[in-house]
C-alpha cells in the first residue's frame, strides 16, 4: 500500500533541529512571516462582513509587524525597555515608570499577536 503523503507530512518529530526547538516562537514566527506578508498582498476578501477591506488589511500589517518583530529576535528592542533593563542592572530601587513605560512599548507587539490569534483561522480564502 502507497502512502499519498507528501514528504513533509512524512517527517518524523526526530528529523526537527534542536535549534529549531530551542526557540520555538521564533522557529514559528520565520515560517509564519513571509507567507503571512505574501497573504496580505493577495488578500482580497475579509473575513467578516463586518471588517472593510482597509480594516483587515490594517489588521494584518498589525500582525505582520508582530510577527517580524518575534521572528527577528527584537520584541525587547525598544529604547523603553533597555531603560528599564538598564535600571535593573543598576540596582535601582524605583523602577515602576521603566517598568510600566517597558511594557507600554511592547503593546503593539501584543496587539498584533493577539490579533493573529484570533484571526489564525481566517487566513484563507
Amino acid at each position: 500500500m502507497t502512502s499519498n503523503l507528501s514528504p513533509l507530512a512524512k517527517r518524523d518529530e526526530t528529523d526537527i533541529a534542536n535549534s529549531e526547538l530551542r526557540d520555538l516562537d521564533i522557529s514559528i514566527a520565520r515560517y509564519v512571516l513571509p507567507r503571512l506578508k505574501e497573504f496580505r498582498k493577495q488578500t482580497d476578501r475579509v473575513p467578516d462582513n463586518c471588517l472593510t477591506m482597509k480594516e483587515w488589511t490594517d489588521i494584518l500589517d498589525k500582525m505582520i509587524y508582530a510577527i517580524d518583530r518575534v521572528a527577528n529576535g527584537t520584541e525587547e528592542d525598544t529604547p523603553e525597555y533597555k531603560t528599564y533593563v538598564k535600571a535593573v542592572w543598576n540596582n535601582e530601587q524605583d523602577i515602576a515608570y521603566e517598568l510600566e513605560r517597558a511594557h507600554e512599548s511592547l503593546r503593539p507587539i501584543q496587539e498584533g499577536l493577539d490579533l493573529f490569534h484570533k484571526y489564525y483561522r481566517n487566513l484563507w480564502w
